[in-house]
């Protein structure tokens, strides 16, 4: 029994670390659409009306929309599109953007826009190098080099909200309340905006309407179906061992106690290959390099799996040998 458990294991160790890739590959694609907001995300894609609003009107409702993030804990992170700066503009009064370094307070901004340049970028290059970068807004003070998160493209830098009014472009904050998005869509309507996509992005939502972990978790799923059918096939044929042994003095915990300690290196040894096979065909056919992140997703599901399925034979021994330690004593 003991090769017939490792197999089993390993193969449900290679589709255990597949499925655990697949959702961290899911998770790190939705901090890349979020830019790795906390809580549940709102996404809107906005461009300018054809209202007309004064700038002295607009820049009225700019600050009434700022304090009404600031009111309500949420920040704001607005990535330009089109032709205007290459640049993300963030509102975070309460430090919720874990890659942003922070603004000044409201009152210490005046009219000198705090600019963040991305690691790597041609603007980084420049401004090294002592030259003038043409991409920054004007009055602009670089404060330091960050690194960028992820799928910006091409977009340069990262500044705090200045004296300006926002730019068109995606308009990412963390809330998916419809009278806190409604709200904040009224606001924006007022400033001259009109919405041309409205996504909420809570993450249970991204994840299972992703399809790769879908694929992965249903594979993983009916294999584990077989599995349990397959052992218990595999023990019922057995209960003939069962019986003789229990008529002479074996109790069914010693047997259950037995088979699990019999079985349990195999069901490790054969998870743990899986998931390193898993691992190498992972790196291979990406071409690439696991992540730490993906090494320590690829172990956390191995050790999952070898408690599940170390649970589950003993469910499966316990029943199937209690039952005929039962059928023994009415008969």
């Amino acid at each position: 029994m003991n090769i017939r458990l490792f197999l089993t294991s390993f193969f449900l160790g290679i589709l255990a670390t597949f499925f655990a890739w697949a959702f961290q590959w899911t998770l790190d694609s939705w901090k890349e659409v979020t830019f790795n907001m906390p809580g549940e995300v709102t996404v809107l894609q906005l461009l300018k009306g054809a209202q007309a609003i004064a700038p002295a009107d607009a820049n009225e409702m700019q600050e009434k929309l700022k304090a009404y993030l600031r009111d309500q804990s949420l920040a704001l992170i607005v990535s330009s599109s089109g032709n205007g700066h290459p640049e993300i503009v963030v509102y975070d009064p309460h430090n919720l953007v874990p890659w942003f370094p922070g603004c000044p307070s409201e009152g210490a901004q005046l009219a000198v826009t705090d600019v963040y340049l991305f690691r790597g970028t041609y603007s980084e290059k420049l401004w090294k190098s002592s030259l003038g970068v043409p991409f920054l807004p004007q009055g602009a003070v670089v404060r330091g080099i960050i690194a960028a998160p992820r799928r910006v493209g091409n977009l340069q830098y990262a500044r705090c909200v200045g004296q300006g009014l926002l730019p068109e472009g995606q308009y990412t904050f963390n809330a998916s309340d419809p009278v806190q998005v409604q709200h904040i869509l009224s606001i924006l309507y007022q400033m001259g905006f009109v919405t041309q996509s409205n996504t909420r992005l809570p993450l249970f939502l991204y994840v299972v309407q992703n399809h790769l972990t879908v694929i992965t978790g249903f594979f993983l799923l009916a294999a584990y179906g077989c599995v349990v059918l397959y052992w218990f096939l595999y023990l019922h044929s057995r209960t003939r061992e069962f019986g003789i042994r229990s008529r002479h003095g074996a109790l069914p915990a010693d047997l259950v106690w037995e088979n699990l300690l019999n079985g349990l290196p195999a069901l490790a040894t054969g998870i743990g290959m899986g998931g390193l096979v898993a691992g190498i065909l992972t790196a291979a056919i990406g071409q690439i390099p696991l992540s730490p992140e993906e090494v320590f997703a690829i172990g956390v599901a191995t050790i999952v799996t070898i408690i599940i399925i170390a649970g589950t034979w003993l469910a499966i021994l316990y029943i199937v040998i209690r039952f005929r330690y039962e059928a023994n004593l009415a008969g």
